[in-house]
């Protein structure tokens, strides 16, 4: 009986000792945006299976413990000093241990560009696909460093190639750039920016990720990378000294599909930098980043900087404020050098009326651009096309659409490009400075809000500066502002008869300019004026007369 009785407890004892271990699952995964490649270079790449890992034991408290799981190939073998080595499987770079502890340190020695690679690996849980920071080791007290376990974070997702990631309340300390993998979702819980007057005093986000030290980003983003957000958090740098708060850069195999939803990026030198390598020519393809309801504030060069040939944009329901333009910061919203299609909707830009901010919308050189009910003030600029005056700069098959925007500031063009406007006010003359390469399309443009109430002007080709004016809609006369014909500056076609006003000789309109046609109903032929007692006749204005044809 005595003898049951132990072995009972004994299979017992073997039964708690099997159930308390943790699996352990992963790959040689490196999380790396390297800038040296002269080859394509994926931001996610794998060490050889032949790579020696070492597990090394996190919790002091108890000895290192670690097999190989059941049925796997990883080779699993003991070190001296509280570690153990392993190696992947051959066939799917997989490895797999089993051990006491929730989590434990991986390292390998990395590749060229990486260096040596350090994790820390959670066990596997039934919370497959969504993970917490702090589980990985974050701190969030704004003191400790927490860019192992964020690196780490991003690394098992990528491992599992995708995922959500949260950031609880906490100010998580960065000091050096960690890369963004395809497939995550970072989700903070707020984007109300650090210092917001939410009440009597001022407070940190209660969400934040900031970035300590000059020259460096917060985050990158490099080649091969696709579907990728970040939501509800703020980005904060202590230094505006070359610091960004998304650093994108590739040269060779494209990324794209990035989404930012509700981010603040603040006081960092650019709060999103995508770039292509000289490598290529500039040429990396950055295809689709889609920014909505986001926060730039205070970002000393600019709030967005692009300098990739081929990257579109979409910029929706944001802020940018910025700081004032000075000798050794420009303080732009958004600078596209080169980018592909951009389209902003409902979003705003400005400065302050005693320290007015850099240019909203600095454009060298892209494709298409949508701008559609927006506004700036207390700008230095608007918007400027072709900044630098660079010759090769715009096509007229890249058109410039406007709609619905109330610009405060000045508008320059420099290029040769195609502007529709529509429906938008510019609110001061003299506002818009073009030269003749530009060629305009406009309808119900103004250049003050109420012609009652303001006495401003209306909308005059001569407004437009020295850009060619293809088409401008008429107005009426509404107030003080002196209504105008509508303007064609090329030559008309039409594919149909063109029916002219009729008037009765007796109220043919007065002062008219030279050149005007309508039919007057009742005149007679051949006269000059135009005399009544006829059946009709076309009649044209001419040395301020009206002579009948």
């Amino acid at each position: 009986m005595k003898k049951i009785l132990v072995l009972a407890v004994f299979v017992a004892a073997c039964v708690i000792a099997t159930s308390a271990q943790n699996r352990f699952e992963g790959h040689n995964i490196i999380l790396d945006v390297p800038t040296t490649q002269r080859a394509a270079a994926c931001a996610i790449r794998y060490s050889p299976p032949t790579t020696a890992v070492t597990i090394t034991d996190l919790n002091s408290a108890t000895p290192l413990k670690v097999t190989s799981c059941s049925g796997s190939t990883t080779s699993v073998q003991s070190a001296a000093g509280g570690s153990a080595t392993m190696k992947a499987n051959s066939a799917d770079f997989k490895w797999c241990f089993v051990g006491e502890d929730k989590s434990y340190k991986i390292t390998f020695p990395g590749d060229q560009y990486s260096g040596p690679v350090t994790y820390n690996w959670i066990a596997e849980s039934d919370r497959a696909g969504f993970y917490n920071v702090r589980d990985f080791g974050a701190v969030g007290d704004g003191q400790t460093d927490d860019t192992i376990a964020i690196r780490s974070a991003f690394a098992y997702i990528a491992s599992k190639n995708g995922g959500t990631v949260t950031f609880p309340e906490g100010d998580y300390k960065v000091t050096s750039p960690i890369a963004i993998p395809s497939g995550i979702v970072i989700q903070g819980t707020s984007s109300i920016m650090s210092g917001a007057p939410t009440s009597a005093l001022p407070r940190k986000n209660p969400s934040r990720i900031k970035l300590s030290g000059n020259n460096k980003a917060l985050f990158r983003i490099g080649e091969c990378q696709t579907q990728m957000a970040i939501r509800d958090i703020e980005l904060y740098s202590d230094s505006t000294v070359g610091t960004y708060g998304v650093e994108g850069v590739g040269a060779y195999n494209s990324a794209g599909g990035i989404f930012l939803d509700r981010v603040v990026f603040n006081n960092f030198s650019r709060g999103i930098y995508f770039y292509g390598l000289p490598q290529t020519n500039l040429e990396w393809q950055i295809d689709y980043v889609k920014l909505k309801n986001c926060v730039f504030i205070y970002n000393t060069d600019a709030g967005i900087y692009t300098n990739s040939r081929n990257t579109d944009w979409k910029i929706e329901g944001s802020l940018f404020i910025n700081p004032a333009r000075r000798a050794n910061q420009n303080a732009d919203s958004m600078k596209f050098e080169r980018a592909g299609a951009v389209y902003i909707e409902d979003t705003f830009g400005g400065g302050f009326p005693a320290a007015k901010g850099g240019t909203w919308l600095d454009v060298l050189d892209n494709s298409l651009l949508t701008v559609i009910g927006s506004s700036t003030e207390s700008t230095t600029n608007s918007i400027v096309i072709n900044s630098e005056k660079n010759p090769m700069a715009g096509n007229y098959s890249g058109p410039i659409t406007l709609v619905n925007n109330a610009f405060g500031d000045p508008i320059i063009f420099n290029a040769r490009r195609t502007v529709v406007s529509t429906g938008n006010s510019y609110n001061t003359p003299n506002l818009f400075k073009a030269n003749a390469d530009v060629r305009i399309y406009s309808t119900g443009d103004r250049w003050c809000v109420d012609g009652y109430i303001l006495g401003c002007r209306g909308v005059e080709k001569t407004l437009f500066d020295k850009a060619t004016v293809i088409f401008m809609a008429g107005q009426p006369t509404d107030g003080q502002v002196q209504g105008h014909p509508t303007f064609f500056g090329t030559d008309v076609e039409f594919a149909a008869p063109v029916q002219m006003p009729t008037f009765a000789a007796a109220a043919l309109p007065p002062a008219k300019a030279n050149g005007s046609m309508v039919y007057c109903s009742n005149c007679r032929r051949d006269t000059t004026p135009c005399q009544a007692g006829g059946s009709g006749a076309p009649a044209m204005m001419v040395g301020g007369a009206w002579s009948c044809l």
